[in-house]
């Protein structure tokens, strides 16, 4: 077993002492840790299995929402890497978002996600293709720190050092590994052993389609509420719609060859024609199909001197679209603490804690996580067993949703989100900033939000003329 020197290229600000962190996975997560490492001057290297695929699952969920908490964490990192980002994303935080019913497509609850940004000098949500995304990291980090086809599997804790065990037979010594490796994470399995991950109930198709719908101008996205079911769309820019249908049945279910569309026109009949249409422009090759697991939250990430990262540690559903935005949280977050141990190790000449470091970024990390991981699970459960009208799920008398009387519990659980949603939805996008040391709180230009927005947000029927202005002749 002997160690194998990482790389020469990358000076340091302080000396060649500086600790080396190991990142096990090339994803979102692990190359903004391995951009805020190095931009410190930190000595790290990034083993990769595959550096030409779309990580994580990124091949099922397509583009992916970078809200505003996240790219203020981006800007505290690097701001020109951040500037790229936004540049090359679609705003959809400028716009109304929200919960509508599934059936008729009127607006349940509705989300103003610009104002909680605006006022706190953070940049505005975007969505961004994955693969756009991991090439901007990939650039700024740099392919002498990328080690591509190297993939982790085991590891060696000797208390002084770690040694990453690569799946070619290659060993790599280093101070701190970091399992960036994904929701079925071996660096996860080696330091607790197997678990399994939890299926959250439901398998989820998703698809894009060349789709401009007739509310572009005002609505970036939306989530359609339904009994046992519930279908997400959302604005992706390029004059294309991005969507999810989720639906509650056991797992590991098999589509008849060419059979998906089929499937979810038949298990979306009778809804509005929002879904209806963007089901229909979508081609059956462009619709994919997942069972959707998590990881159940836990309050210890690390060991000695490993720890964990994004989906490896926290794993969540995709209903708040926080899973990608919690793993730059974390690499941010991650980079600041090694960075203050090695500072004070060299005013004081001696060796870097690393273990107290690893520490205090979990202890800094795991309660937030803890609460967005709990309401992505909890927003899955309202969505899903949502009953708009009296009738709903109570078989022979289901006829009685025809009449479209409003169920009493949709009536009351509105009332709760709108008190509730304006509270949550500060917290998830500002909660993090007194954490990002060194970035000002500005606005852009181009955050601006569409005309429309705050009348839209107090009066469905200014919506509705917005929507007919700008309906397509």
């Amino acid at each position: 077993m002997s160690a194998t020197p990482y790389f020469s290229s990358v000076a340091t600000k302080r000396s060649f002492t500086s600790p080396t962190t190991q990142l096990a996975g090339g994803g979102i997560g692990g190359l903004v840790l391995a951009l805020a490492a190095k931009r410190k001057g930190l000595d790290v290297v990034v083993f990769e299995k595959n550096m030409s695929a779309v990580r994580g699952e990124g091949q099922y969920r397509g583009p992916i929402q970078i809200q505003s908490n996240a790219l203020a964490a981006l800007e505290a990192i690097d701001m020109d890497v951040a500037e790229e980002v936004i540049a090359a994303g679609c705003i959809t935080g400028n716009r109304l978002n929200g919960l509508v019913d599934g059936l008729s497509g009127s607006w349940y609850v509705k989300f103003d996600t610009f104002t909680p940004a605006a006022e706190r000098g953070l940049p505005v949500t975007r969505v961004i293709s994955r693969m756009t995304l991991q090439q901007i990291l990939a650039r700024a980090v740099g392919s002498d720190i990328i080690l591509n086809e190297s993939n982790v599997v085991d590891f060696v804790d000797n208390g002084q050092k770690v040694i990453a065990k690569l799946d070619n037979g290659k060993c790599y010594e280093g101070d701190v590994l970091v399992g960036a490796d994904g929701i079925w994470s071996k660096v996860r399995t080696n330091l607790f052993g197997p678990t399994e991950a939890e299926y959250s109930g439901y398998t989820c198709y998703t698809g894009i389609a060349d789709f401009i719908p007739a509310d572009i101008a005002t609505v970036g996205y939306r989530v359609f509420l339904g009994s046992k079911q519930y279908f997400v769309s959302s604005d992706v820019g390029g004059g294309k719609m991005q969507w999810y249908a989720f639906h509650k049945e056991s797992p590991g279910g098999v589509d008849i060859p060419y059979g998906k569309k089929e499937r979810l026109l038949e298990l979306f009949e009778g809804w509005c024609d929002n879904v209806i249409e963007l089901l229909t422009a979508t081609d059956e090759d462009a619709i994919l199909r997942r069972d959707i697991y998590d990881r159940n939250p836990t309050f210890t990430w690390g060991k000695g001197r490993v720890t964990l990262l994004g989906d490896s540690v926290h794993a969540m559903q995709p209903n708040l679209g926080q899973g990608g935005c919690m793993a730059i949280e974390d690499g941010h977050q991650l980079a600041e603490e090694l960075d203050k141990a090695w500072k004070q190790s060299f005013e004081s000449q001696s060796a870097v804690d690393i273990v107290s470091s690893l520490k205090r970024y979990e202890d800094a990390r795991k309660v937030r996580v803890a609460i967005i991981h709990g309401s992505a699970r909890m927003a899955a459960y309202m969505a899903s067993t949502y009953k708009g009208y009296l009738g709903v799920g109570l078989g022979p008398l289901s006829f009685i949703t025809k009449y479209r009387i409003p169920h009493p519990g949709r009536i009351a659980g509105g009332i709760m989100l709108e008190i509730a949603m304006p509270s949550m939805l500060s917290w998830v996008l500002g909660g993090n900033r007194s954490k990002l040391e060194g970035r000002a709180p500005h606005c852009r230009i181009s955050d601006k939000a569409s005309d429309q927005l705050l009348t839209c947000i107090r009066d469905d029927y200014a919506l509705g003329r917005a929507v007919f202005r700008h309906r397509p002749k």
